[in-house]
């Protein structure tokens, strides 16, 4: 039983490490397309238009993440996850109703 534990512990920590080192370095990258992209940008233009364009961009990636952020959480809700869990509790409290019911009518009996 423990083994499983640290077993699972152990996955989880590597998951979570990984998953920490994956992030950084997608920010790493992403600072380094930003400077890049700066350069571009003031070759072409001038600063103004760069810090713009590079802002802009920012946010918008910012809102279609939040979008499909708030998205998920109600297609979830729209397709019944939350009514089926109620739904699969529903039928063992039916059952335990019933049961209690004939408890009662065979002690009524005697």
């Amino acid at each position: 039983m423990f083994k499983t534990l640290e077993y699972k512990a152990k996955s989880a920590a590597r998951g979570f490490a990984l998953s920490a080192f994956g992030g950084l370095m997608l920010a790493v990258g992403v600072a380094f397309l930003t400077v890049a992209a700066w350069i571009y940008l003031t070759a072409l233009a001038d600063t103004l238009t760069a810090a713009t364009a590079i802002g802009l961009t920012y946010v918008g990636i910012g809102f279609v993440v939040m979008a499909l952020a708030g998205s998920r959480k109600q297609a979830d809700e729209s397709h019944g996850t939350v009514h089926a869990h109620q739904q699969q509790s529903s039928p063992p409290l039916m059952q335990a109703f019933l049961q209690g019911m004939q408890a009662g009518a065979t002690a009524q009996r005697r």
